[in-house]
This record gives C-alpha cells, sequence and structure tokens, in this order.
C-alpha cells in the first residue's frame, strides 16, 4: 500500500472515530448522579440549613459572646475583641449564590411561591451581612456569570441596602400565594406559603425598627399593620420562623463540636445577674447549675465576667460558673433541642411594644411588652420542657415591670434577654439602641470600646482593591469601632 493511501485510510478512520465519539455525545457524557437542572425544592432545602446553621453557629461563636450573653473562660480573643475577620462574608455570599440559582430556576418555571422564597431568603441573608459590616456590594452583586459579568462589584451603602431589602420583601409578599404552585420539602415551614408571607413582613418589622434612627418607620410599620389580611406577621409561636433538628446528621450544629469547646463558652455574668435577680424563669433553659453548687446540694446559676483576668481564669473556674443550657449540648452529635432562631413572636411583641411607646404605631405598649416577654418564656418551655412560665410574680418584679418612664430600657433589655442564641441580634439591637447599658469586656484590646462591626476580609482588599477603597471612604476607617450608618 503506498503511502498516500495509508494516509487515505488513516484519515478515513480518524473521521469515523470521531464521528463515533461525537454521535449522543451529550447523552453519554451526562452525569445522571450531577444533573444540571436542580429541582427548587432540593436547592432550597441546602440553602435553608446552610444559613440557619452558620446563624446557629455564629450565635454561639460571636454573638453570644460580644452581647454578652455568654463569655469565653479559655483563649478569651472574642471576647477581648481582638478580632480579625470572620467567615460571615464568604458563607454569606455562598448562600447568595445558591440563593441567585434558586431565582433563575423558579423564575423560568414561572414558580411564584419559590420567587417569593429566594426573596426572603435574599433580603434576610444580606440584612446579616449589611448589619456586621455596613456597606458591601449588593446591586452588582453576584454577577460574575452574567452576559456582561462584573468582576469587581461595587460597595452599595447601608442606607441603598435597606431600601432594596424592604422593596424586595415586599414584592415577595405579594408573589407568596399568587398561584397553587406546592412547597415541597421546606423544612422551615412545611409547605405553608402563609408563614412565609408572615416571615416576610415580620422582616420588614425588623428592618423598619433598625433603621429608625435614620428613617421614621411610621409609615413601613403602619402600612403592614393596617392589612393583617393583605400582610400578615407574626402572631402565634406556632408562626415562629424556627429550624427544628431532628436527628442525625440533621443536628443542632454546635453538637458537631468537641465537649471541650462547648464549655469553653460560659454563661456571662451580666446575663445571670440579671435573671438571678429577677429569678427569670428562662435561666434553667439558658443555663447550668455551678458544678460547684450541684455538689453543695443548693443548684445555682453563676456567670462569669466578660474579658475576665487571666488570673481568674485557671482550671478551678469550670466548676464555678454555669455551662449554658443542655438544650445546646449534651455530648458530641447527641441530638438535643434547640432550635435554629430566624425570628420568633417574642421578637415582633417588642418591636410592636417600641413602636406604640415611640408613637410610631397604635396599641398598648404595656401589653404589647408583658406578651413579648410570655411569648419568649412559652416558646422555651415548649423547647425545653421545663414547667416554666411568665407569672405575675416575676412580671412585677421591679426590674420587670412595665414603668412607662422606663418603658424603652424595659423593652430593650427584655428584648435583649429574649434574643439569646438568636445569631446575633442582640448585638446589633444593643448598637442601635444602646441598651440594655453593657460596659467593655473586663480585659480587652479595644481600648474599652464594644465593637460595632467586623472587619472586611482581607481578599476582598486585594481582589475588588478601588471599590473596596470607595467604601471605606465613604463609610469611615475599616476597623471593628466604626459605626454603621443606622447605628444611634
Amino acid at each position: 500500500m503506498s503511502t498516500f493511501s495509508r494516509i487515505t485510510m488513516i484519515f478515513a478512520l480518524a473521521t469515523l472515530f470521531v464521528t463515533g465519539c461525537t454521535k449522543n455525545f451529550e447523552e453519554i457524557n451526562t452525569n445522571p448522579n450531577n444533573p444540571e437542572a436542580v429541582n427548587p425544592e432540593l436547592l432550597m432545602v441546602t440553602i435553608v440549613r446552610s444559613m440557619v446553621n452558620q446563624m446557629a453557629n455564629d450565635a454561639f461563636s460571636t454573638g453570644n459572646i460580644v452581647a454578652q450573653h455568654s463569655a469565653e473562660i479559655r483563649e478569651p480573643n472574642t471576647d477581648r475583641y481582638i478580632w480579625g475577620s470572620f467567615s460571615l462574608w464568604s458563607n454569606g455570599y455562598n448562600n447568595l449564590r445558591n440563593i441567585q440559582m434558586l431565582t433563575k430556576i423558579s423564575q423560568e418555571r414561572n414558580h411564584k411561591n419559590y420567587q417569593g422564597i429566594a426573596l426572603v431568603l435574599r433580603a434576610l441573608a444580606f440584612s446579616l451581612m449589611t448589619d456586621s459590616y455596613g456597606s458591601l456590594p449588593y446591586s452588582e452583586a453576584l454577577k460574575g456569570k452574567e452576559d456582561e459579568p462584573v468582576y469587581s462589584p461595587k460597595f452599595d451603602t447601608q442606607e441603598q441596602i435597606y431600601k432594596g431589602l424592604i422593596a424586595d420583601l415586599k414584592t415577595a409578599n405579594t408573589l407568596l400565594g399568587a398561584s397553587n404552585g406546592l412547597i415541597s420539602n421546606d423544612i422551615l415551614f412545611n409547605g405553608d406559603f402563609l408563614k412565609w408571607k408572615k416571615l416576610a413582613n415580620s422582616l420588614i418589622l425588623r428592618l423598619a425598627m433598625r433603621q429608625s434612627n435614620r428613617v421614621n418607620p411610621t409609615t413601613e410599620l403602619q402600612a403592614i399593620l393596617a392589612n393583617p389580611a393583605q400582610t400578615p406577621i407574626i402572631t402565634t409561636n406556632a408562626d415562629n420562623a424556627v429550624l427544628k433538628y431532628v436527628e442525625a446528621p440533621n443536628l443542632f450544629p454546635i453538637t458537631g463540636q468537641r465537649s471541650g469547646f462547648f464549655l469553653d463558652r460560659r454563661l456571662s455574668k451580666n446575663l445571670s445577674d440579671r435573671m438571678n435577680r429577677s429569678a427569670d424563669p428562662r435561666l434553667p433553659v439558658f443555663a447550668q447549675p455551678t458544678a460547684e453548687s450541684v455538689t453543695a446540694g443548693s443548684p445555682r446559676y453563676e456567670g462569669v465576667r466578660n474579658g475576665e483576668l487571666d488570673a481568674n481564669l485557671g482550671s478551678t473556674i469550670d466548676r464555678k460558673v454555669s455551662a449554658l443550657g443542655v438544650i445546646y449540648y449534651n455530648g458530641l452529635q447527641v441530638p438535643v433541642a434547640a432550635q435554629g432562631l430566624v425570628m420568633t413572636l417574642s421578637e415582633v411583641k417588642f418591636i410592636l411594644a417600641e413602636a406604640v411607646q415611640r408613637g410610631w404605631a397604635t396599641g398598648d405598649a404595656k401589653t404589647l411588652y408583658e406578651d413579648g416577654i410570655k411569648a419568649s418564656v412559652d416558646y422555651y418551655k415548649s423547647v425545653s420542657g421545663l414547667n416554666i412560665s411568665a407569672g405575675t410574680a416575676f412580671l412585677n418584679h421591679p426590674d420587670v415591670v412595665f414603668e412607662p418612664t422606663k418603658a424603652l430600657e424595659k423593652i430593650a433589655t427584655q428584648k435583649w434577654i429574649a434574643l439569646y442564641f438568636n445569631d446575633m441580634q442582640a448585638w446589633h439591637e444593643w448598637k442601635r439602641t444602646g441598651l440594655p447599658v453593657l460596659t467593655p469586656s473586663f480585659v480587652n484590646n479595644n481600648a474599652n470600646r464594644i465593637p460595632v462591626r467586623f472587619l472586611y476580609p482581607s481578599d476582598v482588599q486585594v481582589t475588588n482593591r478601588l471599590n473596596y477603597q470607595s467604601a471605606v471612604q465613604a463609610q469611615g476607617p475599616d476597623d471593628i469601632n466604626t459605626k454603621l450608618w443606622w447605628v444611634k
């Protein structure tokens, strides 16, 4: 066979080979275990679990500590305000990318309920981030894969972000229930679109109150409260946005930690003193009696000062101060009763009580205040199984009883207690109101100032430097003491 004939034959065989390989290429090379079309209900499960787990972890590791609900007795860097970059930024944008995908899929399939849920989750995710950092990429965020991609998104101001979040939640309220599309695999509300609507509108109440030092919330509050049929809010503990953990592997995230890590966090003296003084019925839920007092036969609850002296943090302190409640941890990978808190009736009642007291809404502030306390106690009674109640003696205690001249302080203090283990909401509320009065950690690395924001991650300073610099120039120095837009 001539050289030319051999070359011709080889070329023909190669052509046949390529044709054979490319025929049905997509069918052959599609991984059935990794489908490109994602079902919205499966994606929603991942998003909700990831977000709520993050919120619970943030509460345990940072939120409880900076709000002085708990304190560290080993390596107290968070307590002493030795802060680096926290994971909220990266976790938040990871969740938002999935939320963006949920939005795209639900729009393509014209599924209005999932569109509404995506907007609620988006607003929640961005609110958690902006309340910790301030300005951040919002309007141009998550555009890296669009036809005209944005790889260096601008930072929007917190004022602009809040406007967008409230608008998104209003849109969510109109989308939810607008069609008969079923919501499947809903681990938060079991497919009840009405509860999603209630969360959307309750989050508007939270955001409107959060920015009330800058924007009068009357219009937003009254628009929701005037039409409960169209804009329902959380009205019972059954409406609470809480993630219930059932069994392994879906366990309260703190149970994945070793016991030593859990026991490094103890009850803060600030919280224990207040709750002991008023005989607060939630104290046995929030904490455990000290080992020392149990041995002595007289159980009591004792906290430790935030930022305690090293000399007082020796091995003997373990038996002298209270661990956090057994509903949060009872051993590695052991199921516990704690739930992932997103928003509860108690918070809504306190928002309304403050709004009435300030003249932004109508109603009876005293009743709303007491309802907020009762809602919190009743919730923890149902979760813990303990026979506790907000009785007359407790509601009439001098530290608790409603007094018009001290109403705002009482509302803020009880709200602060009720927000225990609710991501970093207690810290944000303290930043907004300055109440209750908190003193900086006893030993701290921040010139006796309680931090009011997180630092931007170092990689953002490098990969998006110009926009980062513009944001810092407008907002203020990138340190933990620069006040956010809405901070008092």
